[in-house]
């Protein structure tokens, strides 16, 4: 009785996340598990999370990761990259949210897209559907020739404290000595 109920339940979750949701992630790594009560892979070793959220494609790779298919989020540790139409941001840990079309990143957070900028921060978010990222903390910038800035936006300097960049239109929208960023957190996982 107990196990028709579990293979019942899987089946609805399953279900429900293939017709309300983005497309089911593509995950692989060394180790790989599936917690029923928390809905989700467990990854670690080699992980690489592939993902397809209504046009969004990215891929994760990192050391360890666990992504929910009830929530739609990925949480990524150790040696963490997304890669993402020719953009990279690696960092130590990040927490990706397919609802809020979000990606926080936290740790030596490092950021090119080629042949344009490359940005080191302390944080960052990531938002997917304006193409916007926002780098907080002690930031080190480096911009190409080909490089945009919004009006009124000037580059003097190296360092930073708040750098905002939009990856569609190449712009440096923002560029803060002084600021006080907000705290970005990741969430448990346990967390709704």
């Amino acid at each position: 009785m107990i196990k028709k109920f579990f293979i019942a339940l899987l089946l609805i979750m399953i279900a429900a996340q293939g017709t309300t949701y983005a497309e089911r992630p593509e995950v692989s790594a060394d180790e790989m598990g599936f917690d029923l009560f928390k809905g989700g892979y467990v990854l670690k070793g080699n992980v690489r999370v592939a993902m397809d959220n209504h046009g969004f494609r990215a891929k994760v790779t990192a050391d360890e990761a666990f992504v929910s298919l009830t929530k739609q989020r990925c949480w990524a540790d150790g040696k963490v990259k997304l890669d993402h139409e020719g953009i990279t941001l690696g960092c130590n840990r990040a927490y990706i949210e397919w609802a809020t079309q979000t990606a926080k990143a936290k740790g030596s957070v490092k950021f090119t897209k080629k042949s344009s900028v490359a940005i080191s921060s302390d944080t960052a978010i990531f938002n997917w559907y304006d193409k916007i990222i926002d780098f907080y903390g002690a930031i080190t910038f480096k911009a190409e020739k080909n490089l945009n800035f919004a009006a009124g936006v000037k580059l003097d300097g190296k360092t930073y404290q708040h750098v905002q960049y939009s990856v569609a239109e190449n712009k440096i929208l923002a560029l803060d000595k002084n600021y006080n960023a907000p705290a970005v957190r990741i969430p448990s996982i346990d967390e709704d």
